[in-house]
């Protein structure tokens, strides 16, 4: 009495289990408050499956109840309006036909089972069975009671007739194939269709016995046949009721699946075998392990067990990697299933996609940090040419500067304004493309001219990099369509990449041939750092860079080849990037329409002469290193009027060879130089015993305390943040004792 009684509170303690359940899902997932019932009917469902239809009631008033106090307006109260209970009798109605569909279905498989046992008891009794026997033609020569009972027709109304055409029998195959084997093997069995005397038809499952003379001579057919027209008619509403259960849950906007104790599947829907892969007949009676990889199937059982352990179930986050290759993210929400008995039998689970919403935040978490380096790159590149422009100003105003060191300053101040301006309009032509304000001026342009300008343009960088530049220009006059000056533009940007990507003594070519008589190539390439073969798809991305040490030490914003790469597209070409990777250089292919071609003589390719730096006297004997030279020799020039003995060096290798030549009193470092680093060159001064006295000063545009503390850590003993005032270097400088 008392398990009974415990039996009834289980049933209707899962209809709340399983509403409840329906209400966390419904509230966590935005998307579904539009529409709150879809799971409250799917609750209903649970329920009457394996509650019955009282707890199914409770559910559905559980379910009115829930909607009410927490989908609709106002929220978190009860006020049933008109419009309420309208939707109130229209869910209950909803309700009561999957509470029926339900009960239908387990009515029919009880059917079922009681008609497979009567059919057992049956085919244990002769007497019980419609015996009829023909001959081998299928003439009745013995007709029984329960023949006359199942198909209608009296004994001598059959007697002597042909069976199959009395009875009008449906066989499975053909008739000739079935007397075959009934003649090889002596038996046979199978179901036949037949009609009754008064129309309507009846299903049998029929043993054919053939009997022999003592001969061998075939004699007659005993037929033993079992009424079991009620069986299928259970099986089609079976058949039936399973149909509308799956149409019920493939329409469901997520995955549903029941799994036994034993962690096997019994029922998936069609969105749980997409997701998974396999269909029903490879996922039913086999567990996650047989079907998923370890880790997969080790997380799935964990939330199994602690769904099976918590009276509510779980909600957690489960991925899974579908069968393309895609990880998918899914919300989920498992929770045990009572018997009929009352115990725990069954694991039930539903599953929303997440992955969208995930991968946004993800999208949303990179933006931010994609802005934040941007931000502190463009800080960086600001900072590079205001350090020299701060400092040649200083130096204008000192007394009796020379007027040769006084146009050298002029000329420095002008190419750094040249690069500000040129990295602001940048930057506001990127803005202006994706705005639709750029419009190009198309006119009739020389090739040789833009590439003229590019090259002209570039010189100074070129001059500077100390690299070996060569160019070959078509045989023929090539006239494009084109805005020139953007042309010229876009190969400067490909250039001056090539400069800042390509170490000193490297190589660098343009080159331009025509394809076909429509289409020009031009080819940029060089021997430098080249670029990761995972980089390539993302190389022509706003602010893409290849990593964080290298935007350090090579500078840039990341912005010179998208503008590049929209600048061609308006012009109707194409641009590409090859590299083998790191290390092997790279190559950029643009391709552009032509216009004309005019044959002329072929310009003679011409290398790229390259520059020199200077050095002074002073007080203090000081080492200057940075690989940008203007801002190396602009601070030399200031320390050398301040009456300092000053050298200058461009990179780490030739730094060290001065420092252990010269032997200063103080250095001042760059930390951001290709090759060999500042942090790397402070730590090898360091080493070296006669050099150990050396004051090192870090100069950077990184300022924040990472980047102090990695500069204590190399050994530096002091930190200044580029672009840096005369008067805080004159006290730094005073301030050390020897």
């Amino acid at each position: 009495m008392q398990r009974r009684i415990l039996r009834q509170i289980a049933r209707y303690a899962l209809a709340a289990v399983v509403i409840a359940c329906a209400v966390g899902v419904t509230v966590l997932v935005p998307p579904f408050r539009e529409t709150p019932t879809i799971f409250f009917f799917f609750g209903v469902l649970v329920t009457a499956w394996y509650g019955g239809r009282g707890p199914a009631m409770l559910a559905v008033v559980l379910s009115i109840a829930a909607i009410n106090y927490f989908f609709i307006e106002p929220l978190y109260t009860f006020n049933f309006g008109v419009a309420d209970l309208a939707r109130a009798v229209g869910f209950v109605l909803v309700s009561a036909m999957v509470i029926w569909f339900a009960e239908m279905r387990r009515r029919t498989e009880s059917t079922l089972r009681e008609q497979a046992a009567r059919l057992k008891e049956q085919a244990q009794v002769l007497n019980l069975s419609h015996v009829l026997i023909s001959t081998i033609d299928g003439r009745i020569t013995s007709w029984n009671e329960g023949a006359i009972r199942i198909y209608g027709w009296r004994k001598e109304e059959a007697e002597g007739r042909n069976s199959h055409e009395l009875l009008k029998t449906e066989f499975p195959r053909a008739l000739k194939q079935i007397q075959t084997e009934l003649a090889k093997t002596g038996r046979w069995e199978g179901e036949l269709a037949r009609t009754r005397k008064n129309g309507t038809h009846v299903f049998v499952h029929t043993q054919w016995v053939l009997h022999r003379d003592h001969q061998s001579n075939e004699l007659c057919i005993l037929e033993i046949n079992n009424d079991v027209t009620r069986q299928k008619q259970l099986e089609e509403s079976f058949r039936i009721a399973e149909q509308r259960f799956s149409r019920f849950m493939r329409h469901l906007p997520g995955l549903a699946w029941i799994k036994d104790l034993d962690g096997r599947y019994v029922y998936v829907n069609a969105a749980a075998e997409k997701a998974f892969g396999k269909s029903r007949s490879e996922l039913y009676g086999r567990t996650d392990d047989e079907i998923f990889p370890p880790e997969t199937a080790i997380a799935f059982r964990e939330n199994d067990r602690k769904a099976i352990a918590g009276e509510s179930g779980i909600q957690t986050i489960e991925f899974l990697r579908h069968p393309d290759g895609d990880i998918r993210h899914s919300l989920v929400n498992k929770f045990p299933i009572v018997g009929a008995d009352g115990a725990i039998s069954l694991v039930g689970g539903m599953a929303i996609d997440i992955t969208e919403r995930i991968r946004a935040e993800e999208a949303l978490r990179d933006a931010g940090r994609r802005k934040d380096e941007f931000l502190a790159i463009l800080a960086h590149e600001l900072r590079n040419p205001l350090a020299p422009i701060r400092t040649g100003i200083q130096v204008l105003r000192m007394p009796l500067i020379p007027d040769a060191e006084r146009e050298q300053v002029h000329e420095m101040l002008e190419r750094q304004m040249q690069h500000l301006v040129r990295l602001i309009d940048d930057l506001l032509d990127i803005a202006r493309i994706r705005e639709g304000k750029i419009h190009l001026r198309k006119e009739r342009v020389s090739l040789d001219v833009v590439v003229q300008d590019a090259i002209d343009a570039c010189r100074p960088h070129l001059q500077a990099g100390k690299q070996e530049f060569h160019w070959t220009l078509p045989d023929e006059q090539i006239w494009l369509h084109a805005d020139g000056t953007r042309i010229s533009q876009i190969l400067l940007n490909l250039l001056n990449n090539a400069v800042k990507f390509t170490d000193p003594g490297g190589r660098i070519t343009l080159n331009a041939k025509l394809e076909g008589d429509k289409l020009l190539a031009i080819r940029v390439k060089d021997n430098g750092i080249g670029i990761p073969r995972e980089m390539l798809p993302r190389i022509f991305e706003r602010f893409a860079q290849v990593d964080a040490d290298d935007r350090r030490s090579r500078g840039g914003l990341g912005i010179g080849l998208n503008l590049a790469r929209m600048l061609v597209e308006m012009h109707g070409g194409t641009i590409e990037a090859h590299s083998d990777g790191p290390g092997q250089g790279s190559e950029f292919l643009v391709r552009l329409p032509v216009a004309e071609v005019i044959s002329k003589p072929a310009p003679a390719p011409g290398p790229m002469p390259l520059s020199a730096t200077a050095n002074g006297h002073a007080k203090r004997r000081i080492l200057v290193v940075d690989d940008k030279k203007d801002i190396a020799d602009s601070l030399g020039m200031m320390l050398s009027l301040l009456g300092h003995t000053v050298k200058t060096a461009n990179d780490g290798p030739s730094a060290f060879d001065a420092a252990c030549e010269f032997e200063p009193d103080v250095a001042l470092l760059d930390i951001g130089m290709p090759g060999m680093s500042g942090l790397d060159l402070a730590r090898k001064i360091r080493e070296q015993p006669r050099l150990r006295q050396i004051v090192l000063v870090a100069l950077t545009g990184w300022g924040d305390e990472a980047d102090r503390q990695r500069s204590h850590e190399a050994g530096f003993d002091h930190h200044l943040v580029k672009p840096i005032r005369v008067a805080v270097l004159e006290e730094l400088l005073a301030s050390i004792k020897r």
